[in-house]
């Protein structure tokens, strides 16, 4: 249940911003035209949002030029159909279910960009409570930056829908990536992610990244400067292809492995856990990630002080891996081949921060091997990895899973499926 209003530090924000901001006092000229420029295009935004709905609610574009109204937006404006819905639905709800929204458009307080931000977070289920919420946040986007409003946003969004709706994070067919050729013969990639996939390939990218960028500042000093240093966007263009060829994970070479930290904010009083941009976790996304072995957690406040730090968990240790070669020899689950330098040693009880939580401990016992796609596998909803015991071999370590439609599936060994007798 949410609380009557959960959202007190934008009555915080809304009691510093209750008349308009004046105009900034520009000097130069050119300064004062863009200025002006943008409060002007501000209000021709919410002169086309009223004429595209009543294109729309009369249908002229399907008379006249044949086309329903995206179709026509398009034609006519010569951008491609997705933003011409884009604009057309944003156009629409503003002035049939936001209208306080559209007015604070027309006196240039807000932007064509909250407004479409706005309408893409207020779903049919929470829209009308959003629409109560419009003078705070409208209020907020006097004082915050875009990117910090949309935060907030989404945070409110969370909580006013943490009951219902569709939920991408338990959904894998929600992650999408495409590979294609361009006309000129470059190769795009461009991808959808959501949940643990999300957070483990923007962190683990982020810190190889960051780990070129030190290369290459070592290659700067020693050569006096004869070699640049790459801007952000090319160093993690060159970091993807780098990551594919060494990998992350541990194997029998020298090679470092990259030990990417994620950083993950726990707020006690609300039980609720998002990363530093302020996006809601998953639970399943957080066991994934503990469970990978690379997470600092920050119990902190409402007002985002931090309480305490809690210990960096990493991967099991040389020779637990080396155990585990031995024994798994690869990928534990059935009818895989993944060899075990391509493996994470997954936590069969979920390991945690709490060093006071005997739960999910490091040890032999406790681990497996599991390729990438099995480990996400393992940590879906409705499936449960656990111990198991042989009564013909007590002492052997071995595991089982159970899946959503009530199937058991044994573990193997160097590629050997361990399945119990008969009795």
């Amino acid at each position: 249940m949410l609380r009557e209003r959960p959202f007190d530090y934008i009555g915080d924000v809304a009691d510093t911003t209750n008349t308009p901001n004046p105009e900034p006092a520009f000097n130069d000229p050119a300064l004062q035209q863009v200025a002006a420029w943008a409060t002007e295009q501000a209000q021709r935004d919410a002169a086309r949002a009223r004429l595209i709905a009543d294109i729309n609610r009369r249908q002229i574009s399907e008379r006249e030029a044949g086309h329903k109204t995206p179709g026509w937006y398009a034609a006519t404006t010569h951008t491609s159909l997705a933003h011409a819905n884009t604009v057309v639905t944003t156009s629409i709800r503003l002035v049939h279910e936001f209208p306080a929204l559209l007015e604070a458009l027309e006196h240039a307080r807000i932007t064509w960009q909250h407004a479409e931000a706005f309408v893409r977070a207020a779903n049919p289920r929470i829209a009308h409570l959003l629409a109560e919420l419009t003078p705070e946040l409208v209020d907020l986007a006097q004082v915050a930056t875009f990117r910090r409003w949309t935060r907030e946003l989404r945070g409110i969004a969370n909580q006013l829908d943490q009951d219902g709706g569709y939920n991408p994070n338990n959904d894998p067919a929600a992650n999408r990536l495409y590979i294609g050729t361009l006309d000129d013969g470059t190769t795009e990639i461009r991808a959808t992610l959501h949940g643990e996939l999300a957070l483990i390939v923007k962190s683990v990218l982020t810190a190889h990244t960051d780990h070129l960028r030190r290369r290459y500042q070592t290659d700067h000093d020693t050569t006096n400067g004869d070699i640049d240093i790459p801007d952000t966007a090319q160093l993690a263009a060159e970091a993807l292809p780098d990551l594919l060829d060494t990998r992350t994970t541990a194997d029998n070479t020298d090679r470092p492995v990259i030990e990417p930290e994620v950083v993950v904010l726990y707020n006690p009083d609300t039980d609720t856990a998002t990363d530093t941009d302020g996006n809601s976790l998953d639970p399943t996304a957080i066991r994934w990630v503990l469970a990978a072995g690379f997470i600092r957690l920050f119990e902190i406040t409402e007002d985002r002080d931090v309480l305490r730090m809690g210990k960096l968990n990493r991967y099991a240790n040389t020779h637990q891996r080396k155990a585990l070669l031995v024994r798994d020899g690869g990928c534990i689950f059935p009818g895989c081949t993944r060899h075990a330098n391509r493996c994470d040693a997954h936590h069969v009880d979920h390991h945690t921060p709490d060093p006071n939580d005997p739960s999910g401990p490091t040890d032999i016992e406790n681990l497996g091997l599991l390729c990438r796609h099995h480990h996400r596998i393992t940590h879906r909803p409705g499936w449960l990895m656990e111990r198991w015991t042989d009564p013909n071999s007590p002492t052997a370590i071995l595991f089982r899973w159970r899946t959503p439609t009530g199937r058991t599936i044994y573990s193997q060994r160097h590629g050997v499926t361990w399945i119990p007798k008969a009795a």
